[in-house]
């Protein structure tokens, strides 16, 4: 603690040391002039009437000139004088006024080291911004309600067990809690039974198809080489038929053609030979209407098949759809047809739907819980809604800048961080409060790190720009005297002047320049009691010693 003290006073007395310094450069001169020494009143002469004051010097004081012309004392120093004019004026000392300590002031040029301006002061560029008003509201932090969803189970069932906590943050798809299920069970048994009837139906099908394709060359051969023999292909049931019509057929004609031969040598009877005949034309007749059957039934068979195929196929469609339902993926689908889960075949998992924080729970194991019933409230917290309070008196710019499509930017601070967080304003309700006489505001912010909770007070300043630019600098730039406000700005090397400024509004830390500075001005902007000490020196009674 003693050394902290030490390092004060150090730093005081560097002040006090630097203020007398500057205080002694107007006493030096003054105390070493004969007259005053001898505790005469100056006489007045050509060179007190320099400035124009002739008025009589009063015993015991500095009277009207203060015997170096430098004027009435406690006379305001020039101030807003042109660089140039500057440099063209001298003192009574016949030199350049600006390179006087006595007189410099009088001009409102102030000369400081370059070192002490380092050490104990701070300097700012004269920027050109917008300064538009700012809304200064209170909020409240909300949850993103487009983010918050409640997790229900599919089907009622009983809690097996909990594998989330309340405050755990989980991802999209994680198990929380695993319920025990008999409706999922039968959705699983019925998915299975549909899968292995579209399979059966996908066979039948194919089987089918190779059939009527291999009747259709049938039908197309017996056209060009009628009973020209059996097919080798697969055929179905129409095999026996086919093959029974061909060998009739063909014994028909081998007994036609004996009996033509027998009746040719006279070894058989006309009348075998007629009836020879017609076991020949039956035979041709009968194949001929089995070929016409086959023609009419191998469409209608493929058809039947097809259509067996998508039903099943539906069917086995509205089956997966149905687990879907309860949560389950394609992988976890293709898990129920490799039968990898019968020790758990009606075990229901319910899963978080979405990334977030879990702000609610009410599960337990053991517990019988209905569909309808929520076990779980996830939140995303990476964006939050802060709700504001806006007065009806301020609703009018706010509005109109929403209406263009705008979305004014806001700076949100709660007491528990230091930090401001960055929003923007993007509804405002459509309802005043009767009685508060407040409109809601809605502002957006981001929260990836999870610092802003639900329920935080929150201040909220919202800057609504006019696009016009001014001039702004620090407020602690602009220092006054007697209601004079004004400022100092670098001149060349260790010079500064001083300017008479007339100010507008304030924003922040902000003041408007209406006059007397231009943008890219360097000024003072912290430490300027020194350079105000030095240019009313005379009305601090630096100047020459009694």
């Amino acid at each position: 603690m003693t050394i902290s003290k030490k390092h004060i006073g150090l730093g005081i007395g560097t002040v006090v040391v630097i203020a007398g310094a500057i205080a002694w450069q107007g006493w030096g001169v003054c105390a070493n002039n004969p007259n005053d020494a001898a505790g005469k009143p100056p006489a007045a002469n050509s060179e007190s009437d320099a400035h124009g004051d002739k008025e009589p010097a009063q015993v015991g004081t500095h009277g009207a000139d203060d015997g170096h012309g430098h004027g009435a004392k406690g006379a305001p120093a020039k101030a807003n004088l042109d660089p140039k004019e500057i440099e063209k004026k001298f003192c009574e000392h016949n030199i350049r006024q600006i390179d006087c300590q006595e007189c410099r002031y009088e001009l409102g040029v102030v000369k400081v080291d370059p070192s002490v301006t380092n050490a104990l002061t701070k300097t700012a560029a004269v920027q050109e911004g917008d300064l538009g008003r700012t809304l200064h509201l209170t909020g409240e932090v909300q949850y993103d309600q487009t983010t918050l969803v409640d997790v229900l189970p599919a089907a009622a069932g009983k809690i097996l067990s909990v594998r989330a906590r309340l405050g755990q943050k989980v991802q999209a798809g994680d198990v929380l809690a695993v319920i025990h299920c008999g409706d999922f069970g039968e959705a699983k048994a019925a998915y299975l039974e549909a899968h292995t009837v579209a399979e059966v139906a996908q066979h039948e099908m194919n089987r089918q198809s190779a059939i009527s394709s291999a009747l259709e060359r049938l039908l197309a051969s017996a056209k060009d080489q009628p009973a020209s023999g059996i097919p080798a292909e697969t055929l179905g049931e129409w095999k026996s038929k086919v093959v029974g019509a061909v060998a009739r057929l063909r014994q028909a004609r081998i007994i036609l053609e004996r009996e033509e031969s027998l009746v040719a040598k006279q070894a058989s009877s006309k009348a075998e030979l007629e009836a020879a005949e017609r076991e020949m034309q039956t035979a041709q007749a009968d194949y001929a209407a089995l070929l016409e059957e086959i023609q009419l039934n191998v469409k209608l068979d493929r058809l039947k098949a097809e259509n067996a195929s998508k039903l099943a196929d539906a069917k086995l469609t509205a089956a997966e759809q149905r687990l879907h339902l309860y949560g389950m993926d394609h992988e976890a689908i293709k898990g129920v047809l490799q039968m990898k889960d019968n020790g758990r075949f009606a075990q229901l998992e319910v899963r978080a739907p979405r990334t977030g924080v879990i702000t609610a729970l009410n599960v337990t194991e053991g517990k019988f819980v209905e569909s309808s019933q929520s076990l779980y409230t996830i939140a995303d917290t990476s964006n939050v809604w802060v709700w504001c309070d806006l007065y009806e008196r301020d609703l009018g710019p706010l509005h109109e800048r929403l209406a263009r499509g705008e979305k004014p930017q806001a700076a949100v601070r709660v007491t528990a961080f230091p930090d401001v967080f960055p929003g923007e304003v993007d509804l405002l309700d459509s309802t005043v409060n009767e009685t508060t006489r407040t409109v809601k505001v809605r502002v957006q912010v981001r929260n990836e790190h999870g610092r802003l909770r639900p329920g935080m007070f929150a201040a909220v300043d919202i800057p609504l720009t006019e696009g016009k630019k001014v001039s702004l600098v620090p407020r602690q730039a602009v220092l006054s005297d007697e209601g004079q406000t004004f400022a100092f700005v670098h001149w060349r090397d260790d010079l500064w002047l001083r300017r008479d400024v007339r100010v507008g509004r304030t924003q922040g830390d902000m003041v408007e320049i209406l006059s007397g500075l231009s943008a890219g001005d360097k000024v003072v902007a912290g430490g300027g009691f020194l350079f105000k000490s030095d240019i009313l020196r005379a009305k601090m009674g630096a100047g020459c010693a009694d």
